[in-house]
């Protein structure tokens, strides 16, 4: 199995926090097999995830905006190459045990297979043309996270896992996981000193998504009056009604449940960012609600 976890790796030639990358594993992956399969056994025999694999080189990558602000940029994770093959393992199982329980919400379409973003593009068009064929209206509300996967809090991520009926040492390697990491950020050559990082999930970590699906996977569960759609941390919800004012009062209520979730959550809604729309087959020559 671990033979296969090294050569299904992507190829990468930037350096991790030892030098080494993943080009490196696959070319002498007969040779590194056996200790890193022992490896991997011991890490999940003793609940614990490696120390030595828990140091990470950040790397801020320019999205959008004023390339000034530090909040335009996006942490990618550089992760020793060592800890993606553990991961890895961990995920298939992970992953294997959800799907088999059924234990994921059928309207995640983040980091699952036979799910992508043009599935959910589909079923999200689909769902609003059936509504217009029936001569209602739709409304929606695209909702954006600021700093989503940095901002998860480990504490109310392992009660959530609790739900997930995962056993007492998958939890405790888990923990183990996400506790006593360390960062450092690289920009150009210039490398900042190691600081801890006591929160979230690295970005560009083989692990850290599906957490962090299962971190948003009862948000469907607090405003079941309106449908939900989820990619990641990317989330509409809409629903239909008779007219423009029906539709805004349902999902205003569901709005405030979910600004009580993302509290609850330790989660924030980039207001900005958020957009809301009505679709109808009619025009409205009223004030929109």
């Amino acid at each position: 199995m671990v033979n296969k976890v090294l050569s299904s790796l992507s190829n990468s030639k930037a350096k991790d926090i030892y030098g080494l990358d993943t080009i490196f594993l696959k070319k002498y992956k007969h040779y590194l097999t056996p200790p890193i399969t022992k490896l991997i056994n011991s890490s999940l025999e003793e609940c614990t995830f490696p120390t030595a694999l828990k140091s990470a080189i950040v790397t801020p990558i320019y999205k959008s905006g004023d390339k000034q602000a530090i909040s335009n940029y996006r942490p990618i994770s550089l992760l020793p190459v060592f800890s993606k093959a553990i991961e890895k393992v961990v995920a298939e199982q992970l992953t294997t045990h959800l799907e088999n329980e059924s234990l994921l919400h059928p309207m995640q379409f983040g980091f699952r297979t036979n799910h992508s973003t043009e599935t959910a593009c589909c079923y999200f068009m689909e769902s609003i043309k059936s509504s217009l064929d029936t001569g209602k209206v739709v409304g929606a509300v695209f909702l954006d996270l600021r700093k989503a996967f940095d901002t998860v809090n480990h504490l109310v991520l392992l009660s959530k896992l609790k739900q997930y009926n995962l056993s007492i040492n998958t939890l405790s390697w888990i923990k183990s996981y996400l506790a006593g990491h360390a960062q450092c950020v690289r920009v150009s050559e210039a490398v900042s000193p190691l600081r801890e990082c006591t929160m979230g999930v690295p970005q560009g970590s083989i692990l850290g998504p599906l957490l962090f699906s299962l971190y948003i996977n009862d948000l469907p569960s607090v405003c079941d009056d309106v449908d939900v759609q989820m990619y990641a941390d990317d989330t509409v919800i809409y629903t239909d009604g008779k007219d423009h004012e029906q539709v805004a009062t349902k999902l205003s209520k569901a709005m405030d449940k979910i600004s009580i979730w993302l509290n609850d959550s330790c989660l924030t809604l980039n207001v900005s960012k958020t957009a809301t729309m009505f679709f109808s087959t009619k025009p409205n020559k009223k004030h929109i609600p």
